[in-house]
């Protein structure tokens, strides 16, 4: 699609179409304290919470397929991203987590869980969509399984390591814009590193790996630390990758990936 009024019209009402479809599942992640929790065991309803969070998401992901083959998949899952900010947007902090009575284990293991599931919708989105014709398609055995893991996609996923120490250093308090603009700038960085080492690989797996390479470092906080997390919240004694929530690193990601790769396109490549 080269027309520019067409490209954006398809952009701004699929990121109007996933927030929309997002809207009514905050209801379901309501916490004891009245608010959306942050992550889906703190619902009063957990089981439902999940499953709305996963249809939701699923909804989500169709209409990122319909703008990734309209446009592109990179654009695709921008519009994925946006959808899931809505959720992270409008969803508890650590704080809440804290004064919830949370540990940093379940969080951390939903945030593993996220990459999972945002591995397999980016792998639906190119399915559907088609490769980015900026970067070359693997063509070696012709499976669609061997363009997502392979040698070149697993060598982009050491560019993850650029968003981890980002979130790190960023996301200092529990402000939300703060983890999710976290999560953004390192998705951006991901992707600059990341298109010069996925070499004949398109960028599925390098989608997932900023979220797995955080939700790791998660684990091992919760792993080391001793103290209750209400006072190490209070005390500020948490590292920036544990100060964002599991929602907040996934929809950053979706959102700061795509925009990396626009902005590091060849200028004569014609998407």
């Amino acid at each position: 699609m080269q027309n520019p009024f067409a490209r954006y019209s398809v952009l701004f009402l699929g990121i109007a179409a996933c927030i929309l479809l997002m809207l009514p599942v905050l209801p379901f992640l309501e916490s004891s304290r009245g608010v959306a929790g942050p992550t889906s065991t703190d619902a009063v309803h957990p089981v439902s919470a999940a499953l709305a969070l996963a249809l939701g998401a699923a909804a989500c992901c169709a209409v990122a397929c319909v703008v990734g083959r309209l446009i592109n998949a990179a654009v695709g899952i921008f519009v994925l991203g946006c959808g899931l900010a809505v959720i992270s947007g409008r969803s508890g902090t650590i704080l809440d987590a804290a004064f919830d009575g949370d540990t940093l284990l379940p969080i951390a293991f939903e945030t593993v869980a996220w990459s999972g599931v945002v591995l397999v919708m980016s792998a639906i989105i190119f399915r559907v969509s088609g490769p980015l014709l900026d970067m070359p398609a693997r063509k070696k055995g012709g499976a669609f399984f061997n363009e997502i893991f392979n040698s070149d996609a697993a060598r982009g996923m050491a560019a993850a390591g650029i968003a981890l120490l980002i979130v790190w250093l960023v996301a200092r308090t529990e402000l939300k814009g703060q983890a999710i603009g976290a999560a953004v700038i390192g998705g951006v960085a991901t992707a600059f590193i990341g298109r010069r080492l996925v070499g004949d690989s398109q960028p599925i797996l390098l989608m997932a790996a900023p979220i797995f390479a955080i939700g790791l470092a998660q684990l091992f906080t919760a792993y080391t630390l001793k103290a209750p997390l209400d006072q190490v919240v209070v005390q500020r004694g948490l590292p920036g990758w544990s100060m964002a929530m599991p929602v907040d690193i996934a929809a950053g990601t979706l959102i700061g990936i795509p925009l990396g790769l626009g902005w590091t396109k060849p200028a004569e490549a014609d998407d």
